[in-house]
């Protein structure tokens, strides 16, 4: 019968002495280090915000205490033409360096140096693993970096079609809307022409004042500018352009899409109210994508209203401010209402109720919100038609100041 008691020669160990305990502890805590720089890094990343930048510059600080000594340790990262570096940063002989690539392109470096000479180890004074985890920062950097640049060219494509989209969307508005305009138009040129033949007999018959020619000369000029001012809104509406964005009043954008909104409710003898709440602070926005959005409410507002009694048929716009510091604007009709199953498929392209309807000017009007920072959503009203709303957040030093 065996002793178990006595030790296989073949599994035992040698005990540790001191000098190789130390040197074993050591190790211990630099491959600690060289994890928490890894998890670091990854912390970083989930809380940068959205931020390259502060990714970039967390990260070079967090090289600074991963290596063996970073007293004398100081980082730099370079991307592209950016440079980001430790407060201490100093080039000196004693470099670490590993390529940073992206879309395998080299883009840049990442780069540890120590300021003072030590101990020559595997690659110059640093050990074989801070080479490893140079490296693995580099590639991981690399993939963050493309990642980025890729949301942003996402970004600009996203925000180039929703120009385009938006544009288009006027254009088709303003094609709609062609005929009603033409006849809109119509009338102060006919008013104009008949003025003024009027006023040409009377001086032939030498039968008019100067009074009478000046009051004549007056309405040509009234019917004349208001002829204008729907041609100079149709040319603004439909216009392709830059997206500007600009300290606006809600209130004047509003008045001033009054006059073309005014060509569909009058065409369907619906009456379009104004109820504009005073002093409303100013918002940023593209003023003319704002009008588009205004514009598209108060015509699906005329439109769901057909077949309702004249006595009934209005339109309202208000507006509001909120303690949330925004603005909010609500578009009401007293039309048919929608289907108890409309809910935000109302919101999603090319889904319409109506017969002749593409679907796109909801979807369009609440991505321009949306890209203002503000929201879009819609209310079944208690009796009848529907109320749609949208609000806008107030610029941040109004805001500030009223708090």
């Amino acid at each position: 019968m065996s002793d178990k008691s006595q030790p296989n020669p073949a599994t035992a160990t040698a005990p540790k002495t001191a000098d190789e305990l130390c040197l074993l502890t050591c190790a211990l805590r630099e491959r600690v280090k060289e994890l928490d720089c890894l998890y670091g890094f990854s912390h970083i990343v989930e809380n940068a915000a959205g931020s390259l930048e502060y990714i970039l510059v967390e990260t070079v600080k967090l090289l600074r205490s991963a290596w063996e000594y970073p007293d004398i340790t100081c980082a730099r990262i370079v991307v592209h033409e950016d440079e980001f570096t430790t407060d201490n940063y100093s080039m000196s002989p004693w470099i670490q360096r590993a390529p940073l690539h992206v879309y395998g392109e080299h883009v840049g470096d990442v780069e540890v140096y120590y300021l003072e000479e030590r101990p020559q180890r595997h690659e110059g004074p640093f050990h074989a693993e801070e080479r490893k985890l140079l490296d693995a920062i580099a590639e991981r950097l690399g993939h963050t970096v493309e990642r980025f640049e890729g949301e942003s060219l996402l970004r600009e494509k996203e925000h180039e079609l929703r120009e385009r989209l938006t544009h288009l969307s006027r254009v088709s508005t303003m094609g709609e809307m062609a005929s009603n305009i033409a006849h809109e138009v119509n009338q102060p040129l006919t008013a104009i022409g008949t003025y003024a033949q009027a006023c040409q007999r009377l001086v032939e018959c030498d039968a008019i004042s100067s009074q009478e020619i000046f009051d004549v000369l007056t309405r040509i000029t009234d019917e004349a500018l208001r002829a204008g001012g729907i041609i100079h809104r149709l040319k603004d509406l439909a216009r392709k352009r830059d997206s500007a964005r600009v300290q606006c009043d809600l209130n004047d954008l509003i008045r001033s899409v009054e006059q073309l909104a005014a060509v569909d409710t009058r065409l369907h003898d619906t009456q379009l109210h104004l109820v504009l709440s005073r002093s409303l602070p100013p918002v940023l926005a593209d003023g003319i994508q704002i009008q588009q959005v205004i514009l598209n409410l108060i015509r699906n507002g005329v439109d769901a209203m057909d077949g309702t009694d004249l006595a009934l048929k209005e339109v309202v716009v208000r507006t509001v401010r909120r303690r949330k510091g925004e603005v909010e604007v609500s578009v009401s009709d007293n039309g048919c209402g929608l289907p108890e199953t409309a809910g935000e498929e109302l919101f999603t392209p090319f889904f319409t109720t109506k017969e002749a309807g593409i679907g796109v000017g909801l979807s369009i009007s609440r991505s321009i919100i949306d890209a203002h920072g503000g929201r879009m959503w819609f209310s079944r009203n208690p009796d009848r038609g529907t109320t749609f709303f949208f609000s806008i957040p107030i610029l941040p030093e109004v805001s500030n100041d009223a708090a």
